[in-house]
């Protein structure tokens, strides 16, 4: 459609956004890197330590054990073997509704695979950032990002 140059690609999201973000580089390696906010890595994982019990009950039509394929295939580190898109993963150090190990898991499996990856954790914050230098710095580490892989 010529909206978009092809060779300068970069996705990012925070939440599920971050889910949605790990998710697609698993699944395409089109973006030249990729920003996860607070994503999901592990919806296994994730079903025994996020804030809301039932959260992905309601989503995936019943718990990790009534449904295990299903959690499995939709979690991006079951996936992990397509990675090739350099990726930065920001989270909140006192996040309850999606836990940091969330982002642990993802950068570690990045970073395992060979591929670039830096992570960022937040003091403090929660599943979003509040306190303004912690949102100004997120701010200059996607651009700082991009630009490094994609170019100013």
């Amino acid at each position: 459609m010529g909206v978009a140059d092809p060779n300068r690609l970069a996705v990012m999201g925070w939440s599920y956004g971050g889910y949605m973000t790990n998710w697609v580089i698993t699944q395409t390696n089109r973006f030249k890197c990729a920003v996860a906010g607070a994503g999901l890595s592990d919806l296994i994982s994730m079903w025994g330590t996020n804030d809301i019990p039932t959260t992905l009950d309601d989503y995936f039509d019943g718990a990790w054990y009534e449904q295990p394929d299903r959690y499995i295939r939709m979690s991006p580190l079951a996936h992990m073997k397509n990675v090739t898109t350099p990726e930065l993963i920001l989270h909140g150090e006192a996040d309850i509704r999606v836990p940091t190990s969330q982002g642990y898991e993802m950068y570690n499996a990045v970073k395992r695979k060979g591929v670039p990856a830096e992570m960022v954790v937040y003091p403090r914050t929660p599943h979003g950032p509040q306190e303004p230098k912690f949102v100004l710095d997120i701010m200059h580490r996607h651009i700082d990002w991009v630009a490094k892989y994609i170019g100013g």
